[in-house]
């Protein structure tokens, strides 16, 4: 997200074009909105339902034009700006995080949150974050819907396998097909009740894996376009991440170069720890989770697949793991990889093996042969 202000991005000549400015407060079922003129003068509030779209239109319209109009950044934000985007001549998202920093003491309302945007981008000082173009927010929907399907069919093969466990019967391979054969050929070892149960959640693994099938071909489409291959080949070049992958991590961060640093993309992602101070000793927390969920599932996803084919970051992940424990070392990984991203997109290189990386997969070749040697196998090139 973009650090700086309305003041820093657009001078006085800028919002001089603008005849009002609105704030918004946007909950899940009730919206304020104020408006101000170039002088901060009030010209109206308005609390309602979000149901109420011809009020909320209406008031918008009502508003002089041209209005530049700024949204408190919620995660339900997306209907909001689709709507009413037309309405107004500029609409902008504003970071909810630097606004709290400014708010002071005073008391936190929705009317007084909804006025202090609209001051703000009167004068020039309100924080405003990055809207993604069209395209990228579909590329971004493709993404999160992948991650619904896969959540979805993850807990039906738990639910399987737990009916496997109860039963104390040694299943399949827990995708459709396996599980299907393995139904028709030993369903019968399955007491009646658990029998419909397993069978039920076939029938949703079956299903699902069918949509992923038909969203996997919109999603290697969606990155053939022109806008979105150079990225996505890039990051492809990464063991690990293939086009489900570098569809959400692309349509998650959007450009790379928006941010100064691989330290403001690890915070704007909510990988940071947040680590606690006092009387001098720090206390390592918990990320603070505080960018999309997607993007940090995709990371971690694709950390782990990186380490079965790179010796040098699998090491490391098991050290991690005897002094952290599997999930926090998981966060690392994902997190270490994310920087890593970040500098091929900054540098505009393809991932590339370092030199000690390919001494340990050598050392790890040779201790290989070594235990083949011993026990008279064929030892590995």
């Amino acid at each position: 997200m973009d650090k700086r202000s309305g003041k820093e991005i657009f001078g006085k000549a800028y919002r001089s074009q603008f005849a009002s400015f609105g704030g918004v407060d946007l909950h899940k079922t009730t919206v304020t909105l104020w408006g101000v003129d170039p002088h901060q003068e009030s010209l109206g509030r308005l609390t309602t339902s979000t149901k109420c779209i011809e009020k909320i239109e209406a008031w918008i319209q009502a508003l002089p034009k041209p209005c530049w109009m700024a949204v408190e950044a919620v995660g339900f934000i997306e209907w909001f700006i689709d709507r009413f985007q037309d309405s107004v001549a500029r609409m902008d998202i504003a970071d909810a995080t630097q606004l709290d920093k400014r708010r002071g003491k005073r008391r936190k309302t929705d009317p007084n949150d909804a006025l202090d945007i609209a001051m703000r981008l009167a004068v020039g000082d309100c924080p405003l974050g990055w809207t993604a173009p069209p395209e990228l927010m579909r590329l971004r929907k493709l993404g999160r819907h992948w991650r619904r399907l896969s959540r979805t069919i993850s807990r039906a093969k738990h639910g399987m396998k737990s009916i496997l466990n109860a039963a104390n019967i040694r299943g399949p391979k827990f995708d459709g097909a396996s599980a299907h054969r393995w139904l028709l050929a030993h369903g019968h070892l399955l007491k009646a009740e658990n029998h419909d149960a397993f069978s039920d959640l076939l029938d949703v693994v079956l299903l699902i894996e069918r949509q992923e099938e038909r969203l996997r071909r919109q999603i290697i489409f969606a990155n053939r376009k022109p806008e979105f291959i150079h990225t996505i080949e890039r990051l492809k070049t990464t063991p690990g991440i293939k086009d489900i992958w570098a569809c959400i991590i692309a349509a998650e961060v959007g450009p790379f170069d928006r941010f100064p640093n691989a330290d403001a993309l690890e915070f704007w992602a909510g990988l940071t720890p947040d680590n606690k101070e006092s009387a001098g000793r720090t206390q390592s927390g918990h990320i603070t989770k505080a960018g999309s969920p997607t993007l940090r599932w995709a990371l971690c996803k694709a950390a782990i697949t990186l380490c079965k084919s790179d010796a040098r970051q699998e090491a490391i992940r098991q050290r991690l793991i005897k002094r952290l424990g599997k999930p926090r070392a998981n966060t690392a990984m994902g997190r270490r990889l994310l920087r890593t991203l970040y500098a091929m997109m900054r540098d505009q290189v393809s991932y590339r093996r370092g030199p000690a990386l390919d001494r340990l997969a050598k050392a790890n070749r040779a201790r290989a042969n070594r235990v083949a040697a011993r026990k008279g196998e064929t030892a590995l090139v």
